[in-house]
């Protein structure tokens, strides 16, 4: 995995500042001065800065990251869902990733399981198949059943698909 191209402890050394000081001009606190601010901001501008999101998802407690576990993407009901949930998310400031279970039940904890690890703050399970919720409880994040069927329209899969993301984003 390539990290970008210079990082926090490199900033510091670059500008003189301490890795404290470049941390807390990064993320604009008012406790350094504006004059520093910019400095550090245009050291680390020139040498194409990005932080770490799994460092800051570490701080913050929120990756900003959704899963959606869908048995197939081909099967129209399952696209319009997994469309509509992206645009959703992404309006809230979230990312989509997508997995596909292909109707396995074994294949959908199993990713459950998988991203256990701190990586997403919530997944929905999209599934045609009269589930229990009971079945995908998970203490790390909310985890949503979501019943949509090939013979609801796109408007009704859109509104459930969204009733889902906000009750997982609610926790």
């Amino acid at each position: 995995m390539k990290s970008s191209a210079v990082t926090i402890k490199e900033l510091s050394f670059l500008s003189g500042y301490s890795i404290s000081t470049v941390s807390k001009a990064l993320n604009n606190k008012h406790e350094i001065s504006k004059g520093t601010r910019e400095t550090i901001k245009t050291i680390a501008k020139q040498h194409n800065y990005v932080p770490n999101n799994y460092a800051v998802s570490l701080r913050m407690q929120k990756t900003g990251s959704i899963a959606v576990i869908v048995p197939e993407v081909t099967k129209a009901c399952y696209s319009h869902s997994l469309c509509h949930l992206q645009k959703s998310a992404e309006s809230f400031g979230y990312r989509i990733l997508f997995y596909q279970s292909f109707y396995s039940n074994t294949k959908e904890l199993k990713c459950i399981k998988s991203l256990s690890d701190g990586s997403i703050d919530g997944i929905i399970v999209v599934s045609s198949e009269n589930k229990e919720n009971g079945q995908y409880v998970n203490d790390s994040f909310p985890v949503e059943l979501l019943h949509v069927n090939s013979s609801q329209s796109v408007e009704e899969i859109n509104n459930l698909s969204y009733t889902s993301l906000i009750n997982v984003l609610k926790g």
